[in-house]
């Protein structure tokens, strides 16, 4: 692999039926993305970002090392409405959140996969908030072009 480029493995997630917006979007951030700070930290998986709904007074951002999330609501949806007005609907994700996990190295991700805790606690874990049925994934390098308002 070319030590240039980051990867990142972008998931586009959807909650388990029964699951309202709010409970899922607590869940991930204060249970599941907690479960598994220490981890991604220790096999050098490079940020972790939490991006939620402004609308309802959470949180902005929290950050630390190892995964970004953006979570997805109907709310933000609307958004799409009011940035590119008349972008047919067909064309705006449904998706609940998107979790970027970045890394250097492949083999980086992999040794999270296969570590012990990873396999007991945190891969479990997805069947309480998570239709993996729908949810699908995508991996490719991440470019940063503008990085804190300034071209790159």
């Amino acid at each position: 692999m070319s030590n240039q480029h980051v990867f990142a493995l972008t998931i586009c997630a959807y909650r388990k039926a029964g699951m309202d917006e709010d409970e899922y979007h607590k869940y991930v951030s204060e249970k599941h993305a907690p479960s598994l700070k220490d981890l991604l930290v220790k096999n050098k998986i490079i940020d972790y970002t939490v991006l939620l709904d402004e609308q309802k007074g959470k949180e902005q951002y929290m950050l630390t090392r190892g995964k970004t999330k953006q979570h997805n609501t109907r709310e933000t949806r609307d958004k799409m409405n009011k940035i590119f007005g008349d972008l047919p609907a067909a064309k705006v994700a449904d998706h609940d959140s998107f979790i970027q996990i970045i890394f250097k190295d492949d083999q980086d991700y992999i040794n999270v996969m296969e570590d012990p805790h990873y396999k007991q606690v945190v891969n479990p874990d997805h069947a309480n908030f998570a239709d993996l049925e729908r949810t699908t994934m995508v991996i490719g390098w991440l470019e940063r072009h503008v990085v804190g308002g300034k071209a790159a």
